[in-house]
Order: structure tokens, then sequence, then C-alpha cells
């Protein structure tokens, strides 16, 4: 591809990614939502830390961490789980919503590569899910109390943004097995809860071995698997005082850049796989 191509790709990227963007604006009550409801789903694990603890800190929750402030610990987790709803709901949805509503074949078909549609509707659910985390994050501040290392915020920034590109390769893989299997709900919850289970978004890494001994070993391996996971030890390395990740940054980085590698061509990879088995089997236009 020569960079007139490749300026036309970007393009067809960038006016995916506004159209879906203007969609979701018309639901204004879905907007704010997705805005304020994930913090009500995170006041549970904090009012009942307060009541455990007797306060915002902890001292045996220090002794696992390096920090006593479980409360901007888990905030810190919820912001940047919402990456992975929107890599698995928005993202791994994408295309089969747009069988949904009949404008699949006219999609696949476009002389545009498909790779360019799906990377639209991935930057789209980046910029809304953004949007989200800061207001949660912000509000979730503001009623529970929050405090971190402001300094270290635009390099959190650039972690988070590499822990994205590696679930566009998720939300890729998703999507064509969606496609193929028509039905997402099982498959979305099973990939949901398992990422949420045994990756640290609520708790530290350290007490998987602690509660689980030698098969806590092992979960926490298939954990760094996963992209959360060092960007979890890096985010909260970069804005937690004091905080003593299981896995230093640089080890941390080093496994973030691999899963995005890994995620991101293997992703492509593993959808035009199933691209070539649905269309072999006539999949595109059945429902």
């Amino acid at each position: 591809m020569n960079i007139d191509n490749w300026i036309l790709e970007l393009k067809a990227s960038l006016s995916t990614a506004k159209k879906e963007i203007l969609v979701n604006l018309r639901y204004p009550l879905w907007v704010v939502f997705w805005a304020i409801m994930p913090i009500f789903w995170l006041a549970p694990f904090i009012l009942q830390g307060r009541a455990l603890v007797g306060g915002r800190f902890s001292e045996s929750f220090g002794e696992l961490t390096g920090t006593k402030d479980f409360i901007t610990f888990a905030i810190i987790g919820s912001s940047l789980y919402a990456y992975v709803m929107s890599a698995l709901w928005g993202t791994g949805l994408s295309l089969r919503r747009e069988q949904w509503g009949g404008t699949l074949e006219m999609i696949l078909i476009s002389p545009c590569n498909k790779f360019s549609i799906l990377f639209g509707k991935a930057l789209s659910d980046s910029i809304l899910t953004s949007f989200y985390a800061i207001i949660q994050f912000a509000l979730a501040s503001l009623i529970f109390g929050a405090m971190v290392k402001v300094e270290n915020l635009g390099f959190a920034i650039s972690v988070v943004l590499l822990m994205i590109l590696a679930f566009y390769g998720i939300g890729f893989v998703l999507s064509g097995v969606i496609l193929m299997y028509k039905e997402p709900g099982a498959l979305l919850n099973f990939v949901d809860t398992l990422i949420y289970t045994i990756c640290p978004v609520n708790y530290p890494l350290r007490a998987l071995m602690l509660f689980l001994g030698s098969a806590g070993y092992y979960i926490v391996m298939v954990s760094i698997f996963f992209p959360l996971t060092p960007a979890l030890e890096i985010v909260r390395t970069l804005l937690l005082p004091s905080f003593n990740p299981y896995l230093n940054v640089a080890t941390a980085i080093s496994y973030l850049v691999a899963t995005m590698v890994i995620f991101l061509i293997g992703g492509m990879y593993l959808f035009n796989f199933v691209d070539k088995i649905i269309r072999k089997k006539g999949g595109v236009e059945a429902y």
C-alpha cells in the first residue's frame, strides 16, 4: 500500500469512529448510565472494606501491597477495567450489531479494508470509554477520596494506550467468533467474568498465592497473559504512593508490549481466518 492508500484507510477509520460516536450520543441516557453506573458497582467493595478495617487505610493490605490505601487501589482498577468491557461488549459486538441492522454486507463489500472499519469502531469505543473512565475516576475520587501522584499521570496514560491496543486484538477475535456462532451472551459473559476474576482489579496479585498456595501461582501466570494485569501493576506503581507491585515496572512493560503485539497481530490473523470460514459457509447473510 502506498501513502495515498494509507490516508484513505485512515479516513475510513476516522469516519467510522465519528459515525459510531454520533450514534451513541443520540442516546444521552446511555451515556449518563455508563459514566455513572460503574461507581455503584464499585461502591459495595469500598463500603465493605471500610466497615471491615474501620477506615480508608488497612495495615494488612499495606503488608501485601506497600500501600495502605485500598480505596485508591480499587478506584484505579475499576477505571482501567472499563476498557476491558469496551473491548468485549463494544468491539466484540460491533459487526454483529451491523448484522442486526442489516448493514453488514455493505460494509464487507466496501472498497476499504475491513480492519479500517474495525479499527474505527474500536477507536470510537476507546474515546467514549476514556470519557466515561475520567468521569468515573473524578466522581469516585470526590465521593470516596483518592490520592494519586499527579506528576506521573502522563506515563500512566501511555501505559493505558498500550493496553487499549492489546484489547483491540481481543475484540477482533471475539467479533469474528460472534459472527460465526451468532449468540454473543454466553461467550462475552464468560470472558468478562474470567478476566475480572483472575486479574487484580480489586485485589493484589499476591493475594492469589497467599490464599491458594501453589495453585495461586499458576493463576497469576495466566493473569499476566491478559494485558490488564501488567497495565494495572504499572499504573498503580506510577500513581499510588509507596505501592509495591508483584511485577516490577520493567518486567510489566515488557509483558504489556509482548501481549500487545501478540493480541493485535494474532487477533487480526484469527479474524481473517474466521472470516474465511464464515464466507465459505454463507454465514454472513445468516441472521
